[in-house]
């Protein structure tokens, strides 16, 4: 089977006719038709149904044809990404909350420039709801973001990697520094070091409360995992993050919550400008955190 025999067979389909198929791809319906039968032999199965007047796909021709779609539509990004004139698929803008301990960022981009060489890469940490924005506007090409439960981006593709658990840390001369568990009713009027209200992360945490029917305490809000650390090592508030990041933080101590919050972290991509880049580098970022 070559690949004019799937362009063939897929101008047959679209038009239902082998006169006007062979002028669309300017060959004579002869040679068409021999061309046709010839793959139909190959593959042990009619592709169509002919009458004097028309052709219908048969059900093993629309299998094929589904098929067929996906193979011209990978060689198309294969003839794509090897253009000279064609920068779109050389460039990868990825916007991505930080910091990130399931999944290596960096040996993904240096796997990338083993698969896809000459790839521009731009890594811009930004808070989720921009990610969203940029990914939505087509200024980033690949997005990795948190998201509460339940919550989606309509028009935008999300994979999810992983999702995981948020823990309490406390300073270590927190009263509550020789805890292992908590319960969400006791954080019940603490004050709490959290993001930005309006953020994807305070929606988080603003979820679980909200479902627990938990009244929440004051809260000082800092937009970096850093400054939120640091206020509640200053024991200026408990705080609520996801608990692989322990290892980031040690010198806060780490308190299961026994009906904790949860959070996802996907990559989201826009439909429409999705390229062969976008596809490999959302693969690699899959594959290690499986």
């Amino acid at each position: 089977m070559e690949l004019r025999h799937i362009q063939y067979a897929v101008a047959v389909a679209e038009e239902q006719h082998f006169s006007r198929a062979a002028a669309r791809l300017h060959v004579a319906q002869s040679a068409l038709s021999s061309q046709i039968r010839d793959l139909e032999r190959e593959l042990g199965v009619e592709l169509f149904t002919r009458t004097s007047r028309s052709v219908t796909v048969t059900k093993a021709g629309q299998i094929f044809l589904e098929r067929a779609y996906g193979v011209l539509g990978a060689v198309a990004r294969l003839v794509s990404d090897v253009s000279p004139s064609n920068t779109e698929v050389r460039r990868l803008r990825v916007g991505m909350i930080v910091p990130l301990t399931r999944v290596d960022v960096v040996a993904a981009v240096a796997a990338l420039g083993t698969s896809h060489p000459n790839t521009t890469v731009s890594l811009l940490p930004r808070g989720s709801a921009d990610t969203v924005a940029g990914v939505a506007d087509g200024s980033l090409d690949v997005g990795i973001i948190g998201l509460a439960p339940g919550r989606t981006h309509v028009g935008l593709t999300s994979t999810a990697l992983w999702t995981e658990k948020l823990s309490l840390f406390v300073s270590p001369r927190h009263e509550w520094a020789g805890r292992s568990t908590v319960r969400l009713a006791e954080l019940g009027g603490v004050p709490m070091i959290d993001r930005p209200a309006g953020s994807e992360a305070r929606m988080q945490t603003d979820h679980a409360f909200t479902q627990s029917s938990v009244e929440r305490g004051p809260v000082i809000e800092a937009d970096s995992a850093e400054l939120v650390t640091g206020l509640a090592e200053a024991q200026l508030g408990v705080t609520l993050l996801p608990s692989s990041l322990a290892e980031l933080f040690p010198r806060l101590h780490r308190i299961d919550v026994v009906d904790a919050p949860t959070r996802t972290v996907s990559v989201i991509t826009h439909p429409e400008h999705i390229t062969s880049v976008t596809t490999a580098f959302t693969e690699l970022l899959l594959n290690q955190a499986s």
